[in-house]
């Protein structure tokens, strides 16, 4: 090999170079492995927890001291006696918790038949949990909707003596 002086690199010089590069980029990446995939997460975890303590946990509803479920995530109620959420065929993700209040009012019958509470006393617990999904959509032409699960429990604090078996369910947990 000639001298660099001839515009040809030794072997030395080439190492030096891809040494010195190589390095280089072994500790950006190092850095940005540290930054991107530790730091970052962990203080938009630390800011999600103080910011939004409620929807960082999970948003976690709980019924005599018992965890019953998370408002965001859909509960499957077999019982006739509760609001159903929608089939997974007609929800995109399997797991949304509510139902258009049309849905809830079209199962007020069904629960009314398995409980006995009246038709109207359900009708007013729906109209009572109708949420708007504001964020999301803006401020106009947000959607309706209903949580199923905030509904159910709605029902088994007013009506405990229609719902034993859940609460004694709940009870052995």
């Amino acid at each position: 090999m000639a001298n660099s002086k001839d515009g040809i690199i030794s072997r030395s010089s080439l190492r030096e170079i891809v040494t010195h590069y190589l390095s280089s980029s072994l500790r950006i990446m190092l850095l940005m492995i540290v930054v991107t995939g530790i730091a970052y997460p962990i203080i938009l975890v630390l800011i999600g927890e103080y910011t939004l303590p409620y929807q960082s946990t999970g948003s976690i509803l709980t019924l005599n001291g018992k965890i019953i479920g998370s408002k965001l995530i859909a509960q499957e109620f077999k019982s006739a006696k509760f609001f159903h959420s929608r089939p997974p065929s007609d929800s995109a993700s399997t797991v949304d918790p509510h139902i258009t209040p049309e849905n809830a009012f079209d199962q007020v019958s069904n629960v009314s038949k398995a409980t006995g509470i009246p038709h109207n006393v359900l009708e007013t617990l729906i109209n009572l949990n109708i949420e708007r999904n504001k964020i999301t959509n803006g401020l106009f032409f947000a959607p309706q909707y209903v949580n199923v699960l905030e509904v159910n429990l709605d029902l088994v604090k007013q009506y405990p003596e229609h719902y034993q078996e859940f609460l004694s369910n709940l009870q052995r947990r």
